[in-house]
């Protein structure tokens, strides 16, 4: 999956995406300890799955998530961001 990080018209920090995700996601995590985020998932069983990006945030981008505690997340499909959705932030550890 390729990802990048953009700033909406409106200052919102947003994620996006290349790839089909396999179910809705239900927060978005921030590990203070790589500055790396994950979506993550509940599954229909129940269960919890995660998605962890491989390259870390940068500083900026990680003081507007602090700021906001908010991140919209979107698929991009020809360079055109489609299903924009907020999501919250979970600071881990913390």
């Amino acid at each position: 999956m390729n990802a990048g990080i953009v700033i909406l018209q409106d200052g919102t920090p947003c994620i996006a995406y290349d790839e089909v995700l396999p179910f809705p996601i239900h927060h978005v995590e921030f590990s203070r300890e790589d500055y790396q985020v994950s979506f993550i998932y509940e599954t229909p069983d129940k269960s919890i799955q995660s998605r962890k990006f491989e390259f870390p945030l940068d500083r900026p981008f990680v003081t507007l998530l602090e700021k906001r505690k908010d991140v919209a997340v979107a698929y991009i499909k020809n360079g055109d961001l489609f299903e924009i959705k907020m999501y919250s932030v979970v600071f881990v550890p913390d």
